[in-house]
């Protein structure tokens, strides 16, 4: 169901106790697992401001879940939901498994990321760890939302290269120059529909936008040390040049060794991946390990089926180790 978010967080909670009460008709539910942007402390509330959401700073979402359910909750960030989900759709990092240390890097209207090793996900203090967007790649560069300048997601998240493009047209004549240059509403999905037409404004911007993810995830290798690196999030629809292009290029900023064999991937749940892995993680509790990676199978199955080959990452290759 959609989330009323401009409504406040009274009107979002009622949207979860419905979803509940419909979960609740389809079975004996054992447990919910719930995701939510923002920093979730250890007693499943919400600590610091979240995107989109007014009034979403204190609530106790677990309990009022498991008050409306009746059942145990587990609450974590969104994206260390979404990387848990690519973790464990991968086999969970176990014998002859693609995955054992996965950061994921979610491209949309912001930028968010999530590390899972060996089975945990690394969350930090409230699980505000991996906020890899507002990591600075340009000292004062460009404004971020966060009040800083030259962050990450203010060159490579979706509204940000829309906004670049909007700001260099003037520079160009292309079609996608045209286009903003009129008033047309440009956002990533237009500037990589006009990458793929070889429109020479759109080259430069995901350029940009590539190199200023590219930076900031080759510090992410040095820190982290992954043998996975999975881009998802909604830009990742239509932009799957950025892929190949931040694999070559991350490299460079990290010592050789840090980079040495690390895989880049494109993510396999789409945009599914934050519900699919509250799923998992609500899961995880009733579950032993086996299981919980049978499950996660099966789910990459039904949406690989429902969505066909329009989800990045679902070709037979791309499934082949499920």
């Amino acid at each position: 169901m959609a989330t009323p978010a401009a409504s406040g967080a009274e009107a979002v909670l009622e949207v979860v106790a419905s979803v509940l009460a419909e979960l609740g008709e389809g079975g004996d539910v054992g447990a919910v697992g719930a995701g939510t942007p923002g920093g979730v402390d250890l007693e499943g509330r919400v600590v610091g401001e979240a995107a989109n959401i007014a009034g979403w700073n204190g609530v106790d979402l677990r309990s009022a879940i498991s008050r409306t359910i009746g059942r145990p909750a587990y609450v974590r960030n969104d994206g260390n939901l979404a990387a848990y989900a690519e973790w464990a759709v991968r086999g969970g990092g176990g014998e002859g498994s693609a995955s054992r240390a996965l950061l994921f890097v979610g491209l949309g209207t912001g930028i968010g990321g999530g590390y899972i090793e060996d089975g945990a996900i690394l969350g930090g203090v409230d699980d505000k760890a991996l906020e890899i967007g507002h990591v600075i790649v340009h000292p004062e560069g460009r404004a971020c939302a966060c009040g800083r300048s030259g962050c990450a997601e203010a060159y490579a998240s979706g509204p940000s290269i829309g906004r670049i493009a909007v700001e260099m047209a003037a520079g160009f004549d292309t079609p996608l120059a045209r286009a903003a240059l009129s008033g047309s509403r440009i956002n990533a999905r237009e500037v990589y529909e006009a990458l793929a037409e070889g429109d020479e404004l759109a080259s430069v911007v995901h350029a940009i936008a590539a190199e200023a993810l590219s930076r900031v995830i080759g510090q992410a290798l040095a820190f982290l040390a992954p043998d996975t690196v999975v881009l998802g999030g909604g830009v990742m629809t239509g932009a799957r040049r950025l892929l190949a292009d931040v694999a070559e290029a991350a490299p460079r900023y990290v010592y050789a060794a840090a980079s040495a064999g690390v895989r880049f991937e494109d993510a396999r749940l789409g945009r599914e991946a934050g519900l699919l892995g509250a799923a998992l993680y609500g899961a995880s509790t009733l579950l032993d390990r086996e299981e919980l990676l049978g499950l996660a199978g099966r789910a990459a199955e039904g949406l690989r089926r429902r969505a066909g080959p329009a989800i990045p990452g679902t070709g037979p290759s791309a499934w082949a180790d499920k």
